[in-house]
This record gives C-alpha cells, sequence and structure tokens, in this order.
C-alpha cells in the first residue's frame, strides 16, 4: 500500500511538472508587437472592452468656440449662443465662457463692469434667463457703457451634464 501512495505521489508530481513547463512554454510564445503585421488584427478580433474604450471620444470632440462681437458696445446684458440656429443650439451646453468689455487702454474705474457670468440663454422679453437653456453664456453688465464688447462660450455636444443647484446658507 505505500508503494501505491509514492506512484501516486510521484506520478502526480511528475503530470504537474510536465503541466507548468508546458504552460511556461507556452507562455514565451505569446504575440508581441513585433509578432502582428500592420493590418492584420481588426476590430472584429478585439473583446469588447477594449472596442468600448477605442468608442470613446475625447471630452473635446466636436466642441465649438462661439464669440459674439457686439459691434457697437454696450453695457447691460449680452449673450452668445453655442449656434445661431435654436434648434442646433440647443444640441450643445455650454461648459466655460467669458467678456471682454472694452480693451486695456479703455479701461477705467467707473467704466464697464461684469455684474454676473453663466451658462444660459436669454430670454429678451422677460429680461431673465430661460428655463433649463445651457446652449449659450450670458453676461449681466452693471449698464456702463463701453466702446467694444465680446462675449464667449466652449460649447460641446450634449452628453449627460446635469444642472444641480446647491444654496449655501453662510
Amino acid at each position: 500500500m505505500k508503494f501505491r501512495n509514492v506512484a501516486f505521489a510521484s506520478t502526480a508530481a511528475v503530470i504537474a511538472a510536465v503541466a507548468i513547463g508546458s504552460g511556461a512554454a507556452q507562455a514565451t510564445s505569446l504575440i508581441t508587437g513585433k509578432g502582428v503585421k500592420d493590418g492584420s488584427i481588426h476590430r472584429v478580433d478585439l473583446g469588447a472592452g477594449i472596442n468600448h474604450r477605442l468608442d470613446r471620444k475625447d471630452g473635446l470632440s466636436g466642441a465649438v468656440y462661439r464669440v459674439e462681437n457686439y459691434t457697437n458696445g454696450g453695457g447691460g446684458s449680452a449673450t452668445v449662443a453655442c449656434d445661431d440656429d435654436p434648434a442646433v443650439s440647443q444640441q450643445y451646453t455650454a461648459i466655460s465662457g467669458g467678456v471682454q468689455g472694452g480693451t486695456v487702454a479703455s479701461q477705467s474705474a467707473d467704466g464697464f463692469a461684469v455684474n454676473s457670468s453663466f451658462p444660459g440663454r436669454m430670454d429678451w422679453d422677460t429680461g431673465a434667463p430661460k428655463a433649463d437653456r445651457l446652449d449659450g453664456w450670458i453676461v449681466l453688465g452693471n449698464g456702463a457703457y463701453t466702446g467694444t464688447l465680446k462675449v464667449w462660450a466652449l460649447c460641446v455636444p450634449n452628453t449627460s451634464i446635469a444642472a444641480q443647484t446647491v444654496n449655501l446658507d453662510n
């Protein structure tokens, strides 16, 4: 009986050694970049996870930088849309924006100043931002006139950007 146990253990050890050895030999023969001919691997040859990563676009793919140049200046409210066509504009979300009122040489302490700058579209009939519209940039000035006024926005195609409001009790 002892002989059978020893023989069984020896046989198991030999099988394990052969399996490990063949696995190591197989691992040394894996394909590397040098072994791949250009154009020989196609997307159907790749796994779903790799294909998903290849399908992702960078965050600014399709983005547009819009500038509205008010040639006669201004001092009150001004805005820029993500597109001139409202239907197209609403396919974008403004993620940043700004304003230039006047030039460095024309700035003065009692000149144009920005009261507010935020994403949205103005309802010019009410003088208030349109509800649920983030497809442009709004600038509210102090009413002091400036000879030149430019409002700009960086707009990205709509994704899952949600508007969240946080109230701070200070």
